[in-house]
């Protein structure tokens, strides 16, 4: 399995954005420099394992979503089928109507 770094950099940027933090401040959490993080989100670097891990950790995402997009295995597949065909800015919205359901 291949690990698409763009969609890996983008699925952290748009999480860490999510929870208003900086990349100077991902960076510190995680004991990287702001550049490696930038190089990160843009895909230009794959971090080491245990920054990945650590990533995961002050994100509080899950490690499938980042590698691969997956969210959950079990979902209709109808269902995944049609949020792949949303805009980036789309899925991020439904990400937070999802968000508020749970709550």
């Amino acid at each position: 399995m291949s690990i698409n770094l763009k969609q890996f950099g983008k699925r952290i940027t748009l999480r860490r954005e999510e929870l208003d933090m900086s990349q100077k401040v991902l960076s510190e959490k995680i004991h990287i420099s702001p550049t490696h993080l930038s190089n990160i989100e843009n895909g230009k670097s794959m971090p080491s394992f245990g920054t990945f891990i650590d990533i995961c950790s002050v994100l509080k995402i899950n490690s499938d979503y980042l590698i691969s997009g997956t969210v959950y295995s079990d979902i209709n597949e109808e269902i995944i089928d049609k949020i792949k065909m949303c805009s980036d800015d789309n899925k991020v919205i439904l990400s937070k109507i999802v968000d508020a359901f749970i709550k």
